[in-house]
């Protein structure tokens, strides 16, 4: 996310109770407008299941390959969370704006990637004059995680076999804390993002510092290493 002002990145962290620019003091965003978003599903026609997006983690939507959804947001700060399969992708974004936004699933990294763009005002009309406003899968009043409950899933983000000095195991990395599983051990070890006060590289592992000055340092598998990082470093702030 960046200032639509001064074009400084903002973290992902703000939530709509930053309503001015913490390095320009410009306002991000007008309070009660409302904006539209198109989601397009690009590439990748073969996809033999519907991507899921969850916005803000409250409202479930399904997109075919090759299709695109359209709906309403209050303008603010929003979470998008794209799953297809065991693979997820997270993106934050500052509705001042309507938004396109193109995901799709490569075949080759395995990953979800996305490009999101701003629609200048001129370009509204154009883009959105013929959309149908997408019906939710699902919706839930619960706020934060709403759905994914109603789902009955709770499921990992990473679920990596990693060692922790001298212990081998399990690290299950969820969106608001990681599980580490040693082997043999019935007791997992359990650590929140918000107990956490920093996540830096440490040849090759993830060294997760706590109070206390307790660190807790789990290696990672080098093909996944950079991604992990940078999920974790979006979280831990």
């Amino acid at each position: 996310m960046e200032c639509p002002k001064c074009r400084d990145d903002l973290p992902d962290s703000l939530s709509d109770k930053f309503k001015y620019c913490p390095f320009c003091g410009t306002k991000l965003f007008e309070d009660g407008a409302e904006y539209m978003i198109e989601i397009s599903c690009t590439g990748q026609r073969n996809l033999d299941s519907e991507m899921l997006l969850f916005v803000d983690e409250s409202v479930l939507y399904e997109i075919k390959p090759g299709e695109s959804i359209y709906f309403p947001a209050k303008a603010g700060f929003h979470t998008l969370k794209f799953r297809y399969k065991i693979r997820n992708k997270i993106i934050h974004i500052l509705l001042s704006s309507s938004f396109s936004v193109k995901a799709s699933f490569n075949s080759l990294s395995g990953l979800i990637e996305t490009v999101v763009n701003a629609v200048d005002d001129k370009n509204v009309k154009a883009i959105f004059r013929n959309s149908t406003l997408a019906v939710p899968v699902m919706f839930s009043g619960e706020g934060q995680k709403g759905v994914e409950v109603m789902l009955g899933e709770d499921e990992p983000e990473y679920e990596l076999r990693v060692s922790a000095g001298l212990k081998e195991g399990i690290l299950r990395i969820y969106t608001d804390r990681l599980e580490f599983s040693p082997d043999k051990e019935l007791k997992k070890e359990v650590t929140h993002y918000k107990d956490a006060l920093s996540v830096s590289r440490k040849l090759g592992s993830i060294d997760i510092r706590c109070e206390g000055n307790v660190h807790k340092v789990y290696s990672i598998p080098k093909d996944i290493y950079n991604e992990v990082m940078a999920f974790l470093t979006n979280r831990i702030q």
